[in-house]
């Protein structure tokens, strides 16, 4: 998972023109038309730090909690042993509980 400055190509000490500016050009590398996925992240991380209030709050709790899709990709990407199932089928395991979870993708 990158982090929403990995996403822009910008440093942490960034001000808000350059963000923005990193922000746009990647809007038109990306055009949610024909990437919608990446649009969606670029989109995500500009409003985590789009401003200089925001990166503050990012810095303060730079912690956030990962979504099924991106755990998902983790499990996914492990060499060892991918997981043969859909990512509905995941994301249902994941809501029944950490238990069964961690019990159908032998955790």
């Amino acid at each position: 998972m990158k982090t929403p400055y990995e996403l822009l190509d910008i440093s942490e000490q960034s001000n808000d023109e350059q963000v923005r500016q990193a922000y746009l050009g990647m809007v038109r590398r990306y055009p949610p038309e024909q990437h919608p996925e990446m649009f969606q992240k670029i989109f995500d991380a500009y409003e985590l730090i789009g401003t200089e209030e925001k990166r503050l709050s990012y810095a303060l709790f730079h912690r956030q909690l990962p979504t099924v899709a991106d755990v998902f990709e983790l499990l996914v990407d492990k060499r060892a042993a991918p997981v043969s199932s859909s990512p509905e089928e995941f994301a249902a395991a994941l809501q029944s509980g950490v238990g069964t979870f961690c019990r159908k993708f032998t955790l």
